[in-house]
């Protein structure tokens, strides 16, 4: 029968209750433990388990694996109990630096690239939370959205030996995600230094050597940032594939030694007076004009005037021509209506006449006309007045 041995048991299970046949032919306890500073609790009851184990080992029963109880009691179960917790313990923490050290997150607006032992490899990973193999990877990340850099002086020598310098040259530049990893074997992390900032550098100084400080501060100034854009662009393109893109460049004014500035700013005191004296003789030339634009403008306008004068008066003149043609128009028409009024009245008559007048009637009025005279003279048929009579009387 197997018998668990508790704390408990132990302290209320008095050594006096064993049997006495049976203790009798009990062995010396082969085991006792070193004396040790423990209360008087603890003591008795550490006692009662070994005496019940060597009890148990005698009878032949067989052994039971202690409980969490037994565990803590500081007996040699308990040295089991710690070396498997410790055996725990170290794997979970090994499972958890594993965890650790492979979690990593990349941010917005970059890329990672990761390396294994040291060497590059050729992946590459999106913004998000990513895992790799913990203690044998690493990973860096690259910035892949447009990043502003401004670089440092950079001294340059014009072709006529002028010593100048150009301060807070910006630039503005952006990496393609398909070319991090060639360029990165290539040139490095810093891949950026040698494609960019030292080409620029290096095409600054290039641009100088083949200019005068003339051209290189005032009559050329404008076309530096177009011919470094450009050059920059053709060795990226012949060294890094076309993996990174410069958007902006801006290079100021360099600052050349203070004599040749000072002359510079004298020619500018010189120049502004010219401009000032072209602008006054352009101003007086403009008054001038205006005056004149204002004259012709008035000339003009009496001009017109006087046309539109002439022309009131014209079509006055030919208005009243009109009239005194319409006039004529009118009188002549009425006076042609009362002539043929007349004539028509004159035929008429003519006719009547014609129709009254006839050689009876005539002979009848002359004949009344002379019974009213009483006297005549007349001297025979030669007369005139016999003549007259005769032709008319017929006879």
């Amino acid at each position: 029968m197997n018998r668990t041995v508790s704390l408990e048991s132990a302290e209320y299970t008095p050594v006096a209750q064993e049997d006495p046949q049976q203790g009798q032919n009990d062995p010396p306890p082969a085991y006792e433990p070193p004396p040790q500073v423990f209360t008087q609790g603890v003591a008795q009851a550490e006692n009662n388990a070994t005496r019940s184990f060597l009890v148990e080992r005698e009878n032949g029963e067989s052994l039971a694996m202690p409980d969490l109880e037994s565990c803590l009691n500081p007996t040699r179960g308990n040295l089991w109990c710690k070396l498997i917790t410790a055996i725990i313990v170290v794997v979970v923490g090994i499972m958890v630096a594993c965890m650790v050290d492979s979690y990593h997150k990349i941010n917005e607006g970059y890329v990672g690239i990761y390396f294994r032992h040291g060497a590059l490899r050729d992946k590459v990973t999106d913004p998000g939370v990513h895992f790799l193999m913990p203690f044998i990877e690493d990973y860096k990340e690259v910035r892949i959205r447009p990043e502003t850099y401004s670089m440092d002086p950079v001294l340059s020598i014009t072709k006529d030996g002028i010593e100048n310098t150009f301060r807070e040259i910006t630039t503005i530049t952006t990496v393609r995600k398909d070319k991090i990893v060639m360029m990165a074997k290539k040139f490095g992390m810093d891949f950026k230094k040698t494609l960019v900032f030292d080409r620029i550098k290096e095409d600054l100084r290039i641009f100088c050597a083949n200019h005068t400080i003339d051209e290189v501060y005032n009559t050329m100034f404008l076309d530096i940032v177009e011919n470094v854009k450009e050059n920059v662009r053709t060795s990226i393109r012949r060294l890094g594939e076309d993996g990174i893109e410069i958007l902006n460049l801006v290079i100021p004014k360099p600052e050349i030694p203070p004599d040749i500035a000072h002359n510079y700013k004298q020619v500018k005191v010189q120049w502004t007076e010219q401009l000032v004296a072209t602008q006054q003789q352009k101003t007086e030339r403009i008054k001038k004009e205006t005056e004149l634009i204002k004259a012709v403008a008035d000339a003009e306008r009496q001009k017109a005037v006087l046309e539109i004068t002439i022309q009131e008066r014209i079509i006055e003149k030919e208005g009243a021509k009109n009239v005194s043609l319409i006039n004529n128009e009118i009188k002549k028409a009425a006076e042609n209506n009362e002539a043929d009024i007349a004539k028509y009245k004159l035929t008429k008559e003519a006719e009547a006449n014609d129709a009254l007048y006839t050689d009876k009637y005539i002979k009848l009025n002359l004949a009344k006309s002379l019974s009213n005279n009483t006297k005549f003279y007349f001297s025979g048929q030669q007369s005139e007045l016999g003549g007259l009579f005769n032709k008319i009387l017929g006879t």
